[in-house]
């Protein structure tokens, strides 16, 4: 039968190479550290430990099973936590990551209320751009745009953004009317360098759709930006046609501060979902966020 109490002291004599020091960390009788140790060589069949008059050191198949001890250790606790979890109120900080352009428009301005109903509860928020498994991994939840890597996440869809192209009566006034997506190349655009908009890594490449119709094309770039925040400021103010939400342009819109080029096609929408461990979908301040993210996009 699987003995957690005897991997448990098993790894913390081995972590102090002393059966005196180990007994004392763990506030058991030296007696009761030597014969658990004892009763595990025996019950596995092997010797864990080389013991000497001075210290404690691990044999080589000691060296083999800590590793998996550890693990399983740390597995243990992880349950244990899990199931503590279910009892409780949302509690703790959560580590949020998301595109900028999320944060600045439907995140951040709701968080406030997210906050005041679970006051036992604190926020840390990152920027992500692109891609990257290693950063989400550092992350309680990370909320992603596009293409997505192979992962072990659990991945929850949120939105799909529908975009358009849009620029104001002041540049359009200076341009000949765009009646096909091939009309771009010679107009200046607004362009992201964060990803999330167009195919090529300084977001000049751009696919249009109409029905079945596709059309990619190379525009030109008159600024590059690494926000989509200032694709929306910028082409209000003239600098060039960029791709925005149609729901985050509405009222610019219908007060004809912007106007949409190329109303028959569209760019590629931007699908918006959360990615998180199953280690934590359990928790209750996971659970929360979760149910907030519903409301909020």
């Amino acid at each position: 039968m699987l003995d957690l109490n005897g991997m448990q002291i098993f790894a913390e004599v081995a972590k102090q190479a002393s059966f005196t020091t180990a007994a004392k960390a763990l506030g058991l009788p030296k007696s009761t550290v030597s014969r658990s140790l004892a009763n595990l060589e025996d019950r596995l069949g092997v010797q864990l430990l080389e013991r000497t008059t001075r210290n404690v050191r691990l044999t080589d198949a000691g060296e083999i099973y800590l590793e998996r001890c550890r693990r399983m250790l740390d597995e243990a606790e992880d349950a244990d936590l899990v199931m503590n979890s279910l009892r409780g109120t949302p509690r703790g900080r959560l580590r949020i990551g998301a595109p900028i352009a999320f944060i600045r428009f439907s995140l951040g301005p709701q968080l406030p209320s997210f906050l005041a109903k679970f006051p036992e509860m604190s926020v840390s928020l990152h920027i992500l751009n692109g891609s990257g498994q290693s950063r989400e991994n550092a992350l309680d939840i990370a909320i992603r745009s596009g293409d997505l890597e192979d992962s072990e996440l659990i991945v929850k869809p949120l939105k799909t953004i529908r975009l358009g192209i849009y620029a104001s009566p002041f540049y359009l006034k200076k341009q000949a009317r765009a009646h096909h997506p091939s009309d771009l190349r010679g107009m200046s655009c607004i362009t992201t360098t964060c990803g999330a908009l167009g195919s090529a890594a300084d977001g000049t490449l751009w696919r249009l759709k109409r029905g079945a119709e596709v059309q990619d094309v190379r525009v030109e770039s008159r600024i590059a930006v690494p926000d989509p925040f200032l694709n929306y400021e910028l082409a209000l103010h003239g600098l060039g046609l960029a791709q925005l939400s149609q729901a985050l342009v509405k009222e610019h819109v219908e007060a004809k501060r912007l106007i949409r080029v190329l109303p028959e096609w569209e760019p590629d929408t931007v699908r918006l979902r959360a990615l998180y461990s199953a280690r934590l979908s359990a928790s209750p301040k996971l659970r929360a966020f979760l149910s907030f993210l519903e409301g909020c996009v």
